[in-house]
């Protein structure tokens, strides 16, 4: 395969033995295999890739018949479906493939002990397949001193140890807090007609975060020249904003909408009623008491173009209007 360099054999060389070069090319694309390809994160990472004709893009997903599926199988990506529980199927995913976008999805299931077990399957079976580059969706280990169990960071954290451990090239990436989490889990909800409230725990403290568009780009980049990259923790940001930041700018670009941020407490946030709140109380209490880590240029520089929250709320505007709408009809 000439498009792909194989001098990689470890982490302790990864660099010493050249490997890294630009890789993939038209007649020779790097395949490489996205886990969680329907998701937010897994999602915009294939969609990124499958735009570059230096790429072939493996899909891996549970529900291969659906749209998502579908419009990713007519950009050109293998749809393939594969369980992270379930090694042989990993491997047989693996098969042919030289690099791997790896998330795991604790809030499928709410066990950190489940997310390390997926995790480690799907490394194994990448040692075992001979893959040549895993990019894994990781995290710092939250301090306990300061933050209660946090059972997604903590797992993921694992995961990073885990990988490093392992004889395999790697590249490790810290996401930040996601523009587009306003859309879904933590869109705002309605307080009165034309009246909105971001329900963010932070109390007036500031924040990592960008779109998953510039994460997606980002993620290309690193499989296409890796070498600067191998054997790197990489703390991704565009953005580093306060709450209320995010509802004046929402409420500037919104026509008679207003939008607030009611101060939360972390203790009051993981009292909530739903699933999860202890995690994602745990989450923010994690993103307060570290200090900014998101490395704005290094994430520019690999993007090639980053978007600020300000300009993401003028481009989405009718996404926001349309998520905040669905509650007010349901």
């Amino acid at each position: 395969m000439p498009g792909f360099i194989f001098g990689c054999s470890g982490r302790s060389d990864l660099l010493s033995m050249g490997c890294g070069a630009s890789v993939g090319n038209e007649e020779d694309p790097l395949k490489v295999v996205v886990f969680g390809a329907l998701g937010m994160v897994g999602g915009a990472v294939a969609s990124a890739l499958v735009k570059s004709p230096r790429v072939k893009v493996i899909a891996v997903t549970r529900t291969p018949t659906s749209g998502r599926a579908n419009e990713l199988a007519e950009k050109g990506a293998v749809i393939s479906t594969a369980d992270l529980n379930d090694p042989r199927s990993l491997e047989r995913v693996f098969e042919g493939a030289h690099a791997v976008f790896l998330t795991t999805h604790y809030w499928e299931h709410f066990s950190k002990e489940k997310e390390i077990t997926q995790g480690t399957n799907a490394i194994d079976a990448a040692v075992n397949c001979n893959i040549r580059h895993l990019v894994l969706y990781g995290s710092e280990a939250p301090d306990p001193e300061k933050v209660p169990e946090c059972g997604p960071f903590e797992a993921k954290a694992e995961l990073e140890e885990y990988l490093m451990s392992k004889d395999i090239p790697y590249t490790l990436l810290r996401m930040p807090f996601f523009y587009e989490n306003l859309l879904t889990i933590f869109k705002p909800h309605r307080l009165k007609e034309g009246k909105y409230a971001i329900a963010l725990p932070l109390e007036g403290d500031a924040i990592d975060c960008m779109s998953v568009s510039d994460m997606g780009r980002c993620v290309l980049t690193i499989f296409l020249k890796p070498k600067p990259y191998l054997g790197q923790t990489i703390n991704l940001a565009v953005d580093r904003i306060t709450a209320k930041q995010m509802a004046d700018m929402l409420t500037k670009h919104m026509h008679d909408i207003v939008f607030v941020c009611p101060l939360i407490g972390i203790e009051d946030y993981a009292n909530f009623k739903f699933s999860g709140a202890k995690d994602l109380a745990a989450m923010f209490q994690h993103y307060r008491t570290v200090e900014a880590v998101g490395d704005i240029r290094a994430t520019k520089k690999l993007s090639g173009t980053s978007v600020t929250f300000d300009r993401w709320v003028i481009e989405n505007t009718d996404k926001i209007i349309k998520a905040i709408k669905e509650d007010d009809e349901s």
